[in-house]
Order: structure tokens, then C-alpha cells, then sequence
């Protein structure tokens, strides 16, 4: 460390816990002017990384992740404070690992929506990839084949379809 004032090197005079132990107290001298100062060292906590479903590896970032579970209550009787503690368990759960998937961060926020608000909950759950299971009872939701279901009726989507119009055109 070099001297403020002379930008000389200077020598430790004597360290110290400070913080209730989360940083060092340093007290040092400079060999050239004499100048007395106090520096403290702490930890620099390790960037939390968010696992993309592509493998991508970005940044954590809690104002982001509050701002979507804050579109996603939009309207809603949803208290502010109760958004904050998902953020904050999902922010938890990311300390604890060092860095958490995308996927598991949609988990951790439904469990939370859906104790919290069935609205909110689907809100979020929709802009997320198959977070919410296909229903059967509904042709609009069910994905069981790679074409569109008709939720017309019989008669109506025989006459409607485009494969009835090029059969159509065809005979013509």
C-alpha cells in the first residue's frame, strides 16, 4: 500500500479485526513522510452467475428477477414485501451453490406465486417454456401433437380448415 499524500510505500503498524470480524483494521505509516492512516480490507463477495437454458452464463440480477414478479402481480392484492422474500430465497439459494439455473429460478418463483396469488402465479408462468403442464380438458393448452387444435365446432372447422378450401380450389 502506498502513502496518500507521497504515494511512497508504507509499513503496518498493526492489524486489527474490525466488523465483528467480516474486515481487517490496518493501521500504517509511511516510510518517507511520517503520514498515519487507516485502511481496511474486506472480502469481495463472488459474483452469482445465472445458467441460461441455452448454457449461456450471465450475471445474477435481483432487480430484474423483482421487476418480472412485479409484472406479474401487476393489479393484483399482492404485498411488495412478500415479491422480496422470493427474490431473496432465490437469491439465497444461488449464494449457497455459486450460481443457479433459469429453470430453477421459475421454479422457486412459482412456489412462491402460488402460495401467494393463483393470478400472479399464472402471469409468471406464462412467460415461462412448459412451466405450467399441458391440460388435457383443454384443446387450446393440450400439446400432444406439433398441429394447432381446432376448439371449433365439428361442423364449423370441416367447412373453415384450409385443407377443405385447396379441395375445393382442386375441383374447381
Amino acid at each position: 500500500m502506498n502513502c496518500p499524500r507521497c504515494d511512497a510505500s508504507t509499513k503496518t503498524l498493526e492489524t486489527r479485526k474490525a466488523e465483528a470480524g467480516v474486515a481487517l483494521r490496518r493501521r500504517r505509516e509511511c516510510s518517507a513522510c511520517g503520514h498515519r492512516f487507516t485502511t481496511y480490507e474486506r472480502a469481495v463477495p463472488d459474483a452469482l452467475e445465472v445458467i441460461k437454458r441455452d448454457g449461456r452464463r450471465r450475471p445474477f440480477d435481483r432487480d430484474k428477477l423483482r421487476g418480472g414478479l412485479i409484472r406479474a402481480s401487476h393489479k393484483r392484492d399482492v404485498d411488495p414485501r412478500e415479491l422480496e422474500a422470493i427474490v431473496e430465497r432465490v437469491e439465497s439459494e444461488a449464494k449457497r451453490v455459486g450460481e443457479i439455473s433459469a429453470e430453477r429460478i421459475g421454479e422457486v418463483c412459482l412456489e412462491g406465486l402460488a402460495r401467494l396469488d393463483r393470478g400472479a402465479y399464472l402471469q409468471f408462468a406464462g412467460t415461462l417454456p412448459d412451466a405450467v403442464p399441458p391440460d388435457p380438458r383443454n384443446p387450446r393448452k393440450h400439446r400432444t401433437s406439433g398441429r394447432a387444435v381446432s376448439v371449433r365446432s365439428a361442423e364449423d372447422a370441416a367447412v373453415l380448415t384450409p385443407e377443405t378450401e385447396r379441395e375445393e380450389k382442386s375441383d374447381g
